[in-house]
């Protein structure tokens, strides 16, 4: 939603790279453990936001990747920001959080459209608990604060902003002036519509409960290594089976509601403690969005003020944006 409606519109002071997906990756993450960016790549992208700069307006570089994937356990999240930080060590960070029961359903129903195969139960089980012979999901990777904080430590707690997904959805315009006041531009140029009607409406969950087992016998990848058969166009043709599962809309109900127990089951309240130093990181109230804390809280200290520190910007330096936790 914000690559789009927002960090491509050039009329709002922001840039995007071309085919940034694809270079963002191939970049920051499919580099190996001990590799950096190429010279040449450092200085493209050094090269793109002083062009920026001088247009008045903000690069930025977006993808959901830059703070780790979950079905691994989010193992090279801090391989990512160091390389972020090698590339523009003047980025300013905007990081969108998602409650983690919430931000969890909704990574799973997306696992299985990536092409994962296992159930939630399996998948969040470690097989060999005391082994560790390759990255798989961990809880941890959802305790947003430690991510964060190392962000802050490379870049400066004023150059890194802290915003919670239910308040995109509640108040978009506002989150999008925040958004632009924090990178140098001007908030009162964000439309009142800057984001439209919602469109990214997600899979029918009976759909997606009869992909996953299509996808351990069809669509050998990453995620369902063993399956027997490699159909590339596998996920192009399953989707345009959606009208058939109109009427399976009966049925999302009772799958959505047992997938909500087992989340609820598995996690409790085990990111209290992390919700609670995260809500030192913003000024939204963690509490009210739903976010689980101690009760009773303890004392918080005040939280920086991201609207100050967006507005001491001088010029449009780059920026980096992640989801859920996601760092753009």
């Amino acid at each position: 939603m914000l690559q789009n409606a927002l960090f491509a519109r050039r009329d709002l002071g922001f840039e995007r790279l071309e085919n940034d997906r694809y270079h963002i990756k191939l970049d920051f993450v499919k580099q190996g453990a001990f590799d950096d960016l190429p010279p040449n790549r450092v200085e493209s992208y050094r090269r793109r936001s002083r062009e920026a700069q001088e247009r008045g307006h903000t690069l930025v570089v977006s993808h959901e990747r830059l703070s780790g994937y979950p079905a691994s356990g989010g193992f090279d999240a801090k391989l990512i920001a160091d390389r972020v930080k090698n590339c523009l060590p003047d980025a300013r960070i905007l990081v969108f959080v998602r409650e983690q029961r919430s931000m969890i359903f909704s990574f799973y129903l997306q696992y299985i459209s990536d092409g994962g195969s296992l159930s939630f139960r399996r998948l969040t089980t470690p097989l060999q608990w005391t082994l560790h012979r390759q990255p798989e999901f961990d809880f941890r990777s959802f305790a947003y604060a430690q991510c964060i904080a190392y962000y802050r430590q490379l870049f400066g707690a004023d150059n890194v902003l802290v915003l919670p997904y239910e308040a995109l959805r509640s108040e978009p315009q506002r989150i999008a002036r925040e958004i632009a006041q924090f990178c140098g531009q001007d908030p009162s140029r964000i439309p009142h519509d800057i984001f439209g009607a919602p469109t990214n409406e997600g899979m029918p969950i009976l759909m997606q409960a009869l992909r996953r087992p299509l996808n351990a016998l069809f669509n050998r990848n990453q995620l369902s290594p063993q399956a027997p058969i490699r159909f590339p166009p596998f996920d192009r043709y399953y989707r345009k089976l959606r009208p058939l599962f109109a009427l399976g809309r009966l049925i999302d109900g009772p799958l959505r509601r047992r997938l909500e127990r087992r989340i609820e089951q598995a996690v409790g309240d085990r990111y209290a403690e992390s919700n609670q130093q995260l809500q030192r990181m913003t000024r939204y109230d963690l509490r009210r969005l739903g976010y689980s804390l101690p009760n009773p809280a303890a004392p918080l200290a005040e939280p920086a003020s991201c609207g100050s520190a967006a507005a001491s910007a001088k010029r449009a330096r780059p920026s980096f944006h992640a989801r859920g936790s996601q760092i753009a």
